[in-house]
């Protein structure tokens, strides 16, 4: 995560020298509302937290990355009994192939505190997304990845992982914008405890995340 960490802040520092080099930049903060379940063993959370976002595109190629940590409490009617934080990084790297449309590719990756509270899951992020202006200064977004060769803290495997997200970015005023996001995640995974045969542990979270970022 450190290695992520320090991309993001590296790319933030070179945002005031990005119009010179022809690359635009936007960074801000941003506001997380999540929630956490781990469905076989009615593990259900959800929390609030704060984060940070930053985007870069130059011509055809673009990239963004995120970071957010967030304090999940049990769910009412949740089996768990205390709470943990979690904190996310994600990034991507994109080529546009038509005037709405990028294939992309990043990684996710999301530990825990207390360590084994819930499952780090680590992944490589392809997949596409779509772009579309809505109206003066507003885009839209959507994207759907497939989260390969996922590891998870506690073990096992996942056939099958998928994340999509929507986006908004509108321009308020200068290069001021405000910028709204929202994420869902399923992770079909399997363990096998004791060896005794395959069973299914699926993991779904969602997040909700409001900001501000600035244009350079």
């Amino acid at each position: 995560m450190s290695r992520a960490a320090a991309g993001v802040a590296l790319l933030v520092l070179a945002s005031p020298a990005a119009p010179a080099q022809g690359v635009t930049v936007t960074v801000g903060p941003q506001f997380a509302l999540a929630s956490y379940r781990e469905v076989a063993a009615g593990l259900r959370y959800q929390g609030t937290g704060f984060g940070g976002a930053v985007s870069a595109r130059y011509q055809k190629l673009s990239a963004e990355a995120g970071v957010v940590r967030v304090t999940l409490d049990p769910a009412i009617g949740s089996a768990a009994t205390s709470g943990f934080t979690a904190t996310e990084v994600n990034a991507w790297v994109a080529y546009d192939v038509a005037p709405y449309a990028s294939v992309e590719a990043g990684f996710i990756r999301r530990t825990t505190d207390p360590e084994f509270a819930a499952q780090s899951v680590g992944a490589v992020r392809l997949g596409a997304r779509s772009f579309y202006e809505i109206g003066p200064g507003a885009t839209v977004l959507f994207r759907a990845n497939y989260l390969a060769a996922p590891k998870f803290s506690g073990g096992g495997r996942a056939p099958f992982s998928i994340d999509l997200g929507l986006g908004l970015d509108v321009r308020l005023a200068g290069r001021l914008h405000g910028t709204a996001a929202y994420a869902f995640q399923r992770i079909n995974r399997k363990t096998n405890p004791g060896g005794t045969g395959e069973i299914d542990a699926p993991i779904q979270a969602t997040a909700a995340r409001v900001g501000v970022a600035l244009a350079f």
